[in-house]
C-alpha cells in the first residue's frame, strides 16, 4: 500500500506543478508595484496619486499587516493575444480583494471571504477576476488587498483556456493529495481500532488535525460547502488552537526522551495554554494576535525539539535518529510556510506547497515507522509470550514434581502412622495380655491365702513367692515401658556420670537366681561413665532375654572387658537358633521371634538395649544366632582412655 501511496505522491507533484509552471503566458507582460495603506482610508484615486510605491519584483508576502495593501498592476498582451484573461490569486483567506480600472474606477470589481463566496464572479477556493485586456495595448489596474491573515498573494494571469486546464490539473493534484490523507486516515483508524495501539491513536489525531487545517488553508471547504467566513475562521482558529498540544504530545511520544521528565510536562502545558490563548484571540476576533503567536510558538518549538534531537543523537539515543528523519521534512515545510507568512520568504510553487509536501512525506513515513513499529511490538509480545508460556511449562512441571514428592512425603507418612497405630494396637494388646497374667496369679495366690489361712506355712510361703515374683514381673514390664517412653524421644540426652561398674554388675545379677549368670570380668575399669538407670535397664533385658530362652540346667555367660574405645559387654547362652530371615528384625518394637511365641516377654527389650547404645554413642550386634557357636549379643559403649582418667 504505501508503495502505491508513493506513485500517487509523485504524480501529485507533477500535477500540483503543472498550473504554476509559468505565471504568464508568453505573449503577456506584468509588471507590479506596492503600495501599504496601514489605516486603510485611501481610495482608489488617492492610492493612483501617491508617491509611495515601491516596485515589487516577484510575489507579494507582506505577512500579518494591519491596513490594506495596493497593487498597480500594469498589463500589457501581444497582438494576437486573446481578449479574455483571467487573474488569479493564490490566497484563498483574503478577506476583501478588489479590482479598479485605472480608467474608471467607480465600478471595481470585489472578491473575497467578507462578501461571501456565493457572490463571487468566478467560482474557484481563491479570489479570480476576470479581465477584457486590449491586445498589444498596456493597461493599468489596482488591486486592494485586506486580510487579518498573512497577505502572501502570487498573481496568476492565465487565459480562459488555460485556466480551464490548469484549473483540472489542480484539482486532480488535490484530489490525489487529500485521497492519500483520506485513505492514512481510514487505514489509521481501523489499525487503531484493531490494535488499540496508543501510538496509531495519537497519530490519527495529528493527522486529522493537519489535514483540516490544510483544508481551510486552501479554501475548499469553503468552496464546496460555501462556508460564511466567521464560521471557517472561527474553525480554522480552533483547528490551530488544538494542532500545537496535539502536536507536541506527538513529537514528544516518537523522541522517546524518558530522562527528560520535568521538560515533557512543561512543554506540554506550554503548549496547552498557548494552543488555548491563540484559539481564543482568534475566536475573539484577534486574528493578527492568535496566528503569529501560533506559528511563531511553532517555529521556536521546532527549533528545540530538533536542537534536542540531536543532542539525544549524540547521545547515542537510537530513536533520535528516526525522528530527524521522519520530522525534519514536515518541520522544513512548516518553516519555509511560517517564513513566507512572516514576509521573510517569496511566494512561489514551494513555498505556497512547502507544508502540504512536507506534511505528505512526514505521514507517509510515519505510517512505515508505525506499522514497523507495531509489528515489531508483536513479535516481541509473541516472544514474550512464549517465553512465559515455557516459563509457565517448566514450573508446572516443577510444581508436579514438588506435589509427587509430597505426596510421597504424604503417602510415607500415612503409612508410617498406620505403622505406629497398628503398633499401638499391638502394645495395647500385649500389654492387657502381659500383666494380665501377673495380676491373675497375684489375685488367685492371695484369695487362695485368704481362704485358706490355717494352711501349713509351706504353702503359704509358697503363695506369697508366687506374689513376689509376679509384682517383680509387672514391675519389669512397668519400666520398660517408662524406659522406653523415654528413649523413644529423638532428642532425651543420657545423663551420664561416673559410676561403680562392679555395683553395676552386681545390682544385675541380684535379679537372677544364684548361678544362673556366670560373670567374666576382665576389664581394668572401675568407673563407668553412663547413664546408672539406663544402663541398667540394657543390661538386666540382655540377661532377661538370654534367661528366657536358655536352658533352665545351663548358664548364661557375662564377659565384660576393655576395647579399643572403651567397654565391650557380651552376653552368651545355649539357646535355640535364630532363623536368618529374623535375625534383622530383633531390634525393632515389638517383634518377637517364633521361638519367643511361648514365653512371656513384650518384644521391647532388645530395642530398648539398642537404643541405650545409641545413647551413649555404643552399639548393639547380634555376633552369633546359634547356628555354629552360641548365641551371643554384644554391647559396645565408648569410654574415656584410662590415661586420661
Amino acid at each position: 500500500m504505501c508503495r502505491s501511496l508513493l506513485w500517487l505522491f509523485c504524480l501529485l507533484l507533477v500535477a500540483l506543478h503543472a498550473p504554476a509552471a509559468t505565471l504568464l503566458p508568453a505573449d503577456a507582460r506584468l509588471v507590479v508595484e506596492r503600495l501599504d495603506d496601514p489605516a486603510a482610508q485611501m481610495d482608489a484615486n488617492a492610492a493612483l496619486t501617491s508617491n509611495a510605491w515601491q516596485p515589487l519584483p516577484g510575489s507579494l508576502s507582506a505577512g500579518f499587516v494591519p491596513g490594506a495593501v495596493w497593487l498597480r498592476l500594469q498589463v500589457q498582451t501581444g497582438p494576437s493575444a486573446p481578449r479574455q484573461w483571467l487573474l488569479m490569486l493564490s490566497n484563498a483567506l483574503l478577506d476583501q480583494a478588489t479590482l479598479f480600472d485605472v480608467r474608471n474606477t467607480s465600478q471595481p470589481i470585489r472578491s473575497g471571504e467578507a462578501m461571501g463566496r456565493q457572490h463571487w464572479a468566478v467560482d474557484y477556493r481563491s479570489p479570480v477576476f476576470a479581465l477584457n485586456l486590449d491586445p498589444g495595448q498596456p493597461q493599468v489596474l489596482l488591486l486592494r488587498l485586506e486580510s487579518k491573515n498573512a497577505l502572501s498573494v502570487s498573481l496568476r494571469l492565465v487565459s480562459g483556456e488555460r485556466f480551464a486546464r490548469d484549473l483540472s490539473m489542480e484539482y486532480l493534484g488535490y484530489g490525489l493529495y487529500f485521497g492519500i490523507c483520506l485513505v492514512l486516515i481510514l487505514f489509521h483508524s481501523v489499525f487503531w481500532r484493531m490494535t488499540q495501539a496508543p501510538e496509531s491513536g495519537w497519530y490519527l489525531a495529528y493527522v486529522s488535525i493537519a489535514v483540516l487545517i490544510e483544508l481551510l488553508t486552501l479554501g475548499l471547504p469553503q468552496q464546496l460547502l460555501a462556508l460564511p467566513m466567521a464560521f471557517s475562521d472561527t474553525l480554522l482558529g480552533c483547528a490551530l488552537g488544538l494542532s500545537l498540544p496535539i502536536g507536541v504530545i506527538f513529537t514528544l511520544r516518537q523522541l522517546q526522551a524518558p530522562g527528560y521528565p520535568r521538560l515533557q510536562r512543561g512543554l506540554i502545558a506550554a503548549s496547552l495554554i498557548i494552543g488555548t490563548a491563540s484559539a481564543l484571540a482568534v475566536l475573539a476576533g484577534h486574528y493578527q494576535i492568535g496566528a503569529p503567536l501560533h506559528q511563531v510558538t511553532v517555529l521556536a518549538s521546532i527549533v528545540l525539539f530538533i536542537g534536542l534531537a540531536l543532542w539525544l543523537m549524540y547521545k547515542g539515543h537510537r530513536p533520535a535518529r528516526y525522528f530527524l528523519l521522519l520530522f525534519g521534512i514536515y518541520y522544513l515545510g512548516i518553516g519555509i510556510s511560517f517564513l513566507r507568512n512572516l514576509g521573510l520568504l517569496p511566494a512561489s510553487f514551494f513555498t505556497d506547497n512547502a507544508v502540504a509536501i512536507g506534511a505528505l512525506l512526514h505521514m507517509l513515513l510515519m505510517s512505515l515507522r508505525i506499522i514497523r513499529h507495531y509489528r515489531w511490538l508483536k513479535a516481541q509480545t509473541r516472544h514474550a509470550e512464549e517465553a512465559v508460556n515455557a516459563l509457565i511449562r517448566s514450573q508446572n512441571a516443577r510444581l508436579e514434581k514438588e506435589i509427587d514428592s509430597r505426596t510421597r512425603e504424604l503417602r510415607q507418612a500415612l503409612q508410617q502412622e498406620q505403622r505406629m497405630r497398628e503398633e499401638q494396637r499391638d502394645f495395647v494388646a500385649m500389654v492387657s495380655h502381659e500383666f494380665r497374667t501377673p495380676l491373675a496369679i497375684i489375685g488367685t495366690s492371695a484369695q487362695q491365702m485368704l481362704r485358706n489361712l490355717a494352711t501349713a506355712p509351706e504353702r503359704n510361703e509358697q503363695r506369697c513367692r508366687n506374689i513376689h515374683q509376679a509384682s517383680r514381673r509387672l514391675l519389669s514390664l512397668v519400666d520398660d515401658y517408662l524406659q522406653h517412653d523415654r528413649v523413644a524421644e529423638r532428642a532425651s540426652e543420657p545423663r551420664c556420670a561416673g559410676h561403680d561398674l562392679n555395683a553395676l554388675l552386681e545390682g544385675c545379677l541380684d535379679d537372677f537366681p544364684s548361678g544362673r549368670v556366670a560373670l567374666d570380668l576382665r576389664s581394668a575399669r572401675t568407673l563407668l561413665e553412663c547413664d546408672f538407670g539406663l544402663l541398667r535397664v540394657a543390661l538386666r533385658n540382655l540377661l532377661a532375654n538370654a534367661d528366657r530362652h536358655a536352658p533352665s540346667d545351663a548358664s548364661i555367660l557375662l564377659e565384660v572387658e576393655d576395647s579399643s574405645s572403651g567397654v565391650r559387654i557380651r552376653v552368651t547362652n545355649e539357646g535355640e537358633e535364630i532363623p536368618a530371615e529374623q535375625a534383622p528384625l530383633l531390634f525393632h518394637k515389638y517383634v518377637r521371634g517364633t521361638q519367643a511365641q511361648h514365653l512371656s516377654g513384650t518384644g521391647l527389650g532388645l530395642y530398648l538395649v539398642k537404643r541405650i547404645a545409641e545413647l551413649h554413642g555404643g552399639s548393639l550386634v547380634l555376633e552369633s544366632r546359634g547356628q555354629q557357636h552360641p548365641i551371643c549379643f554384644c554391647l559396645e559403649l565408648p569410654q574415656p582412655a584410662l590415661s586420661a582418667r
